[in-house]
C-alpha cells in the first residue's frame, strides 16, 4: 500500500511498485512489463500511483484533486482524460481495470493472471502500427516567466492525455530536446511517428500567442497550423476547454491528413486503410456514397475479418443503407446485426467501435443496447468525436428533444472541426421541431441542406416544416429538391423513410400526410 495522506504526489520522491503484472517506476514516468514500457504524462501517473496505492478501495474525486491537482479547480473532463488513458494502458498490457462508480469516484483492480478471471480485454488481431502515429516536439516558450512554461508544459501533456484515448491514433512519447534540431525524417523513424506536433508560447508584455503545429515526417512538410491570441493572463493551469479543443483539432487534421492519402491509394490497402476510405463516405451520405462504403469496408473485413473496426464499418455502412433505404430490406438489417455483434466480439473497449455500433444498432432496431453503448464509449473516451452525436440520435429516438440537444451542445464543444457538420445540424433541427422551435428549426435544415445537398431528409424536413408554416411555393421548391434526388415517383420512399424515423405512429402519420400534401403540390 503507498499512503497518500491526500497529500500532493511527488513523482520524484515515489518508490517503485508493482500492479499486477506491471511494474510502475514513478520517478521516470514509466510502466513496464516484459520488455514493454509506457511513459505516462505527469498527471496521469499521479492519478495511477493515487489508485494504486488504494488498490481496492474507491478514491474520491475530491481526493484526486487534492493529491493530482494541488487542490486547484478542474472540470470533469480533465479527471476523466487521466482515467481513459490509464484503462488504455490497461488494455494494452493488463494488469489492472479502474471502475467507475458513478457520482462517487474511481477504484483501481488488480488483475491477477493466474486466477482464470478479469483477464485483459480483447486486442484487435491487426498490428496496431496501422495507426497513426505523433509526437510532441520540444515546447517552444519565448517568455521569461516561469508561469509562461509551466503552463505551456501542462498543456502539451494534457494535450497528450487527451489524444491517448483515441484508438485511431498512436500517441508516443514527447521527443527529446535533444533531437528538435536534427532532420525531421530521422527523428520520425527513431520515434516511429508519421507526424510530430510543436505548441510554441510568445509574450510580448500582456499579449500571449500560442501557436500549434503539424509536421508530416516524410514529406517534412507543415500539414496544418493553428493560432489562438489573447491567453493573457495565464491561468495555473489550461482549461479543460482549452485541452478539449485543441485536442480536437489535432485529432481532426490528422484524421483529414490520413483520409486524404487512403482515398488517393487503391491498391496494396491495409483493413485499416479501407476502413478509412469507408468512414470518408459520410462526409456526404447517400446512396451512392453509401455504396462506396459498403464496398470499402467488406474489403477491410476481407483482409482482416478480426478487426472490430472493420466489422463495426460495415455495420454502420449497412445500417445506413438499410434506414435510407426506408427500412424496406429486413436483410440488410439482419446482416448489419451480425457485423454489429461480430464487432463487439473482436473489442468491447474501444469507444470508437462502440460509437459505430451504437449507431448500427439505433438505425435498425433501435434496442436500449445501443444506447448503453454510445453511453459506455463517452465513459471510456469524454472527448470522443461521435459518440455525443449518435447518443443525440439515440436520444431522439426515444423523443427526448432536450437531452439530445445537450448531447448535441457537447459534441459541439467536444469537436469543433467536425467534417460531418450538416449531420450535426439537421439532428439539432429535428429536436428544435419536436420541442416546437418552428425558426430554430427551419434555421437548421437550411444550413443541412446547404452543407450537404444530397442528403435526402434535409429536403424532407424542409418540405414538412414549410407546410406546417403555410408556405407552399417553398415547400413545392424543397419537394422539387428531393424529387431531384430520388426521382419524381419516390413518394412512398420518402414516406417510409418518415415511418422508419418516427417509430410513434400518430407522429409519423401525420408528417407523412404533410408530406402528402406538399408532393401533390402544383
Amino acid at each position: 500500500m503507498i499512503e497518500t495522506d491526500a497529500n500532493p504526489i511527488e513523482l520524484s520522491k515515489t518508490a517503485d511498485f508493482s500492479v499486477g503484472i506491471l511494474r510502475v517506476r514513478p520517478s521516470l514516468r514509466a510502466v513496464e512489463m516484459d520488455g514493454s514500457s509506457i511513459t505516462l504524462e505527469p498527471r496521469v501517473m499521479q492519478v495511477l500511483v493515487l489508485l494504486a496505492g488504494q488498490a481496492g478501495n474507491v478514491v474520491t474525486r475530491d481526493t484526486m484533486i487534492e493529491c493530482c491537482w494541488n487542490g486547484l479547480v478542474v472540470g470533469e473532463d480533465a479527471i476523466q482524460r487521466c482515467v481513459g488513458r490509464l484503462r488504455r494502458v490497461a488494455e494494452n498490457l493488463g494488469g489492472f481495470e479502474i471502475e467507475t462508480l458513478n457520482k462517487v469516484g474511481y477504484r483501481l483492480v488488480t488483475i491477477n493472471p493466474d486466477s482464470g478471471s478479469r483477464l485483459p480485454k480483447a486486442r484487435f488481431s491487426s498490428d496496431p502500427s496501422h495507426r497513426t502515429a505523433v509526437a510532441f516536439g520540444e515546447v517552444r516558450v519565448q517568455s521569461s516567466l516561469d508561469e509562461d512554461r509551466e503552463f505551456t508544459e501542462l498543456l502539451v501533456d494534457d494535450i497528450t492525455a487527451a489524444l491517448s484515448l483515441n484508438r485511431d491514433l498512436k500517441v508516443t512519447a514527447r521527443i527529446a530536446a535533444s533531437h528538435v534540431a536534427a532532420d525531421i525524417r530521422e527523428i520520425g523513424q527513431e520515434y516511429g511517428v508519421d507526424y510530430i506536433a510543436t505548441v510554441t508560447l510568445r509574450r510580448a508584455d500582456h499579449d500571449v500567442r500560442l501557436r500549434l503545429q503539424l509536421s508530416e515526417v516524410n514529406s517534412r512538410r507543415i500539414a496544418w497550423t493553428h493560432s489562438i491570441e489573447g491567453l493573457s493572463p495565464i491561468d495555473a493551469m489550461p482549461s479543460d476547454d482549452l485541452v478539449v479543443d485543441l485536442a480536437s483539432r489535432i485529432a481532426t487534421e490528422l484524421t483529414r491528413e490520413e483520409t486524404d492519402k487512403a482515398l488517393r491509394k487503391h491498391s496494396d490497402l491495409t483493413a485499416w486503410e479501407a476502413v478509412v476510405r469507408a468512414n470518408a463516405a459520410y462526409q456526404r451520405i447517400n446512396l451512392d456514397s453509401l455504396a462506396f462504403a459498403e464496398k470499402e469496408a467488406r474489403r477491410a473485413v476481407e483482409l482482416d475479418p478480426g478487426f472490430g473496426a472493420a466489422q463495426a464499418a460495415l455495420a454502420n455502412a449497412l445500417a445506413a443503407t438499410y434506414e435510407l433505404g426506408g427500412a424496406l430490406d429486413i436483410a440488410i438489417a439482419t446482416e448489419a446485426r451480425v457485423h454489429c455483434d461480430l464487432a463487439l466480439a473482436a473489442d468491447q473497449e474501444n469507444p470508437t467501435i462502440l460509437a459505430w455500433v451504437s449507431n448500427s444498432l439505433g438505425m435498425i432496431t433501435r434496442p436500449a443496447e445501443g444506447m448503453q453503448l454510445a453511453e459506455r464509449a463517452i465513459d471510456l473516451a469524454p472527448t470522443h468525436n461521435i459518440a455525443h452525436l449518435y447518443l443525440a440520435r439515440h436520444h431522439l429516438y426515444q423523443g427526448q428533444a432536450d437531452a439530445a440537444l445537450a448531447a448535441l451542445v457537447e459534441h459541439d464543444r467536444v469537436a469543433p472541426r467536425f467534417p460531418w457538420q450538416y449531420f450535426v445540424e439537421f439532428h439539432k433541427g429535428l429536436a428544435h421541431f419536436m420541442l416546437g422551435k418552428i425558426d430554430l428549426a427551419e434555421h437548421a435544415f437550411e444550413r443541412a441542406c446547404l452543407m450537404n445537398p444530397d442528403y435526402p431528409y434535409c429536403w424532407i424536413a424542409k418540405s414538412i416544416i414549410y407546410m406546417v408554416q403555410g408556405r407552399s411555393v417553398d415547400a413545392q421548391a424543397a419537394v422539387n429538391g428531393l424529387k431531384s434526388l430520388d426521382g419524381p415517383d419516390s413518394l412512398t420512399l420518402q414516406l417510409a423513410r418518415i415511418a422508419h424515423s418516427y417509430p410513434e405512429p400518430d407522429i409519423s402519420h401525420t408528417l407523412q400526410e404533410t408530406l402528402k400534401n406538399a408532393w401533390a403540390l402544383e
